[in-house]
């Protein structure tokens, strides 16, 4: 950090609100630190912000697969996190037989946590195992937990587990894990009340596809239940897995081959996507992600959608943030570094840089934040919009961007003309220069 030098004539607050500033760093010290009205300087499309972006929905950093319980090194993850620049929220999938391990991991990462480690792993999230569409997730990572092992997942909010990706209609009869569920298996009312009760969120997603308006339905009964439950003014109570993906839709999302995408613009002018709006998107996308779309533009839940291009196609994802905002959307890249996660080999097929597993279903992205930041830019969003997308909101649902104005060594993530970030991590200015 000794030889980074900058001077930023602007701010970016984390309530998105650009001022004019003056601010110098060199040699690892800050030497001027004025933040002046708000607004962004003219002449340089540099500025400074006191954060950074997060991997929110992430399943592996380097040469780590987060579902490899075994070989996880948390320490090692937060060092790699750290030297990317980034706060990382690992998404695991888990199977049943390790659970036990599960747990124990969790306690060593809340002792981890309260001793001042792990700074840069905001918390961790499960991706399943209550999941009713599997699609290219791992099968053992689908299973459906009794109530015994829903109350022993609970326990986990406690200890920084901060959501899991579950699918409300489980329990309906074209669910993949109907079969297994028996008189020992609690309601989903009883796991999403239980589960928020403990400060864990329900993040919708992995949808059956055979009856939306049934879906949608209890999609607004979880909804109402978490709302009815909460404990945290801070967040919504509700987030969702990637918004558009396993899911039944009306129009096609994504354009991922080369055959595919000669037929792209006309296949878009076919959505009518110009017309989309908050009345109509039940119609013009279908009954789960509309329904999905309206609670976020009402403030009862924050989207999870992946601004990759390849999940889902950019100018789909521009039309949904300007029908919600970017507060309550948060850009996730899916990723993984590996070509293993959780025991299932993936590759990739030269058209995109998706990762698939055997079956040919999509099971991970691969792009990190920073791209998806340059993705975001490149479809007309302002710098605000972008770091609401990727830092603050996710933030904001983590339950950690209040405490970053407090903390008396903070990150930092300076802009440059060329849209190149350089990050650090050095004294709290604020309490210098008061």
């Amino acid at each position: 950090m000794s030889n980074i030098k900058f001077n930023s004539p602007s701010l970016l607050e984390v309530d998105a609100t650009m001022h004019l500033a003056k601010i110098q760093f060199e040699n690892g010290n800050w030497k001027r630190y004025e933040i002046l009205g708000e607004g962004q300087y003219k002449k340089s499309g540099s500025y400074l912000v006191p954060s950074l972006p997060v991997e929110f929905h992430c399943h592996g950093i380097g040469d780590y697969d987060f579902s490899n319980l075994d070989e996880l090194d948390l320490e090692r993850v937060n060092v790699l996190a750290e030297e990317e620049g980034i706060y990382c929220v690992p998404s695991i999938f888990l199977p049943h037989h390790q659970l036990d391990l599960f747990i124990l991991m969790m306690n060593d990462f809340a002792v981890k946590k309260s001793n001042g480690k792990l700074s840069n792993i905001l918390g961790i999230s499960l991706e399943g195992p209550l999941l009713a569409s599997f699609a290219g997730t791992p099968a053992k990572g689908n299973w459906a937990p009794t109530k015994e092992e829903w109350s022993m997942i609970a326990s986990c909010g406690n200890l920084g587990l901060i959501y899991t990706v579950l699918s409300p209609d489980t329990m309906t009869k074209d669910s993949y894990l109907k079969e297994q569920i028996t008189d020992d298996h609690p309601s989903i009312e009883w796991i999403v009340k239980t589960l928020v009760e403990n400060g864990i969120k329900p993040a919708l997603g992995h949808f059956q596809k055979n009856d939306p308006i049934h879906t949608s339905e209890l999609i607004k009964q979880v909804i109402k239940i978490a709302k009815d439950t909460n404990r945290f003014m801070d967040s919504t109570p509700v987030i969702t897995d990637h918004l558009f993906n396993d899911m039944p839709l009306n129009f096609k999302h994504t354009w991922r081959t080369s055959e595919e995408r000669k037929v792209r613009l006309q296949e878009l002018y076919e959505s009518e996507i110009q017309g989309w709006s908050l009345d109509n998107i039940c119609e013009k996308v279908g009954q789960v992600p509309g329904t999905l779309i309206k609670a976020a533009a009402a403030g009862d839940i924050t989207i999870c959608m992946n601004f990759d291009s390849e999940h889902v196609d950019l100018e789909i994802v521009r039309k949904v943030v300007e029908l919600i905002g970017t507060s309550n959307i948060i850009a996730m890249t899916d990723r993984i570094d590996t070509d293993v996660m959780c025991g299932q080999e993936l590759k990739k097929n030269g058209e995109n840089n998706l990762w698939y597993q055997g079956k040919g279903y999509v099971a991970a992205g691969s792009y990190t934040i920073d791209r998806l930041m340059h993705n975001i830019r490149s479809i007309g969003f302002n710098e605000s919009d972008i770091w609401n997308l990727t830092s603050f909101t996710p933030l904001r649902e983590a339950h950690h961007l209040n405490q970053l104005k407090s903390q008396e060594i903070v990150p930092f993530s300076f802009v440059d003309e060329t849209k190149t970030r350089t990050h650090l991590t050095t004294t709290n200015p604020d309490l210098l220069f008061i």
